[in-house]
């Protein structure tokens, strides 16, 4: 009986995770940020960690070198111009949108 419960419960849990990434992607958009200001990848540390506290950031890679910032976020719930400020308001750091090629 136990059995047969956790069973169900298991292809539950799958089926609404499977649905609800499905969802999550559509939202998906991607931004570059050109991050200015760090010096080694302590800095590159902070800042995906305040990226990853963010409302709406579904993920995030800050590269340094390079020093660019690749989010990916939830439209529904923050913009990019949001996620440059909240860089620059919890961080050291100047951020502005790359121009696109």
């Amino acid at each position: 009986m136990k059995l047969a419960i956790l069973k169900t419960f298991l292809a539950t849990a799958f089926v609404v995770f499977c649905f609800t990434d499905t969802q999550a992607q559509d939202k998906v958009e991607t931004v570059e940020v050109k991050v200015t200001g760090m010096m080694c990848g302590g800095c590159a540390s902070k800042v995906h960690k305040v990226l990853n506290e963010t409302a709406g950031v579904v993920d995030n890679e800050v590269k340094y070198p390079g020093d660019v910032a690749v989010i990916k976020f939830n439209p529904e719930k923050t913009n990019a111009e949001e996620i440059v400020g909240v860089i620059e308001e919890k961080t050291d750091f100047s951020a502005e949108l790359k121009e696109e090629s």
